[in-house]
């Protein structure tokens, strides 16, 4: 199974809705999707699933955070100059605490001509919007990367992408562990339960439980959501969603991770190390890469006598800067692998 088909059997069993237009490599993940909403495919709440097509991914973008308003679990798919096209949407998103996955097929942004594949361009033209950003390496953390996304993502109150390489990972067949819907029920439950309200924070907005996914928008209970503020309320609010909410997304990802474990026996985390204990040289990178890595440490060290480990950045923002800083110190040296030529991303 390719890295587009796991992305999408784990959102058709988790997902109510979704926003998408396509675009190349990750069309695939929103026609399987259009195909199991046609088909009248029940989810894991009981929901038949729910498929808006606009006219572009701007317009995409708006769709799925408005299901995601609505208590909805929703998600988007999308690739490129789509995610460049939608990204004025993704501050909103973030601002009005909502809880959408943005699943996205890496690819190259057209500069001096135009480049379909894998390329982490799109990935890191959206660092600066406050939304969680994860990469898998291959289709299996495609899928288990997608489900824990959604986790915490209605943990923290905070959206999040799931990066994949385009064409590399969304069309390169593999062979995996699809979670079941039985797993994706316990893990994830419905978006309408009854939780623990999990940070001080957002006790202070909803008390000590919450419904899972907020509604934000309900005829039962109407409120005025997005009206303008003038400087001082607005900065303060912007000053705020740091301290209150994402500086809680680390603490919530490792807990997540960790649930996740207990289940699968599969573990994750933020920043995922190879051969590094002895290592006096490493390799750092993320997304497909990293399998072509290790198998250069395992040559390196059996061929060369040459001591290098593999630095695995799963978890992109927030910066995983505490665990970072702690497998570099003391290497003799550091490569660092990017699909990007933008400084500083």
């Amino acid at each position: 199974m390719d890295g587009n088909s796991a992305a999408i059997m784990c959102e058709r069993e988790s997902s109510d809705g979704a926003g998408a237009y396509p675009i190349t490599p990750s069309t695939q993940m929103g026609e399987f999707w259009a195909e199991a909403a046609a088909a009248g495919h029940i989810n894991v709440s009981g929901r038949p699933l729910i498929f808006i097509e606009p006219e572009g991914e701007h317009a995409a973008a708006s769709v799925t955070a408005g299901m995601s308003m609505t208590g909805l679990r929703a998600t988007n798919f999308s690739s490129g100059q789509g995610i460049a096209y939608m990204h004025e949407s993704l501050y909103a998103a973030v601002g009005k605490r909502l809880t959408y996955v943005l699943n996205i097929g890496c690819r190259a942004i057209t500069k001096a001509s135009l480049n379909v594949h894998a390329g982490h361009d799109d990935y890191h033209c959206v660092d600066d919007t406050g939304m969680f950003q994860v990469m898998a390496k291959n289709a299996q953390a495609v899928a288990d990367l997608n489900i824990m996304s959604h986790r915490i993502a209605e943990l923290s109150l905070t959206p999040g992408i799931v990066g994949q390489d385009g064409f590399l990972t969304t069309h390169l067949i593999e062979t995996l562990k699809i979670p079941e819907r039985e797993l994706i029920a316990e893990y994830l439950g419905r978006p309408d339960d009854i939780i623990d309200t999990p940070t001080p924070a957002q006790k202070i907005i909803y008390g000590d439980k919450r419904r899972r996914i907020p509604e934000m928008w309900t005829v039962d209970d109407p409120v005025l959501q997005g009206p303008v503020q003038n400087q001082d309320s607005y900065m303060q609010s912007v000053a705020a969603q740091r301290p209150y909410f994402f500086d809680h997304v680390q603490e919530l990802t490792d807990q997540a991770f960790e649930d996740f474990y207990k289940l699968t026996g599969r573990r994750y985390q933020r920043v995922m190390n190879y051969r590094t204990d002895d290592a006096d040289y490493l390799i750092v990178g993320q997304g497909s890469v990293i399998p072509t890595a290790e198998a250069v440490a395992d040559w390196m060290r059996e061929e060369r006598g040459v001591k290098v480990g593999v630095v695995n950045v799963v978890m992109f923002r927030p910066f995983p800067g505490d665990l970072l800083s702690h497998v570099l110190k003391g290497r003799k040296g550091v490569a660092v692998l990017e699909r990007t030529d933008q400084p500083l991303a």
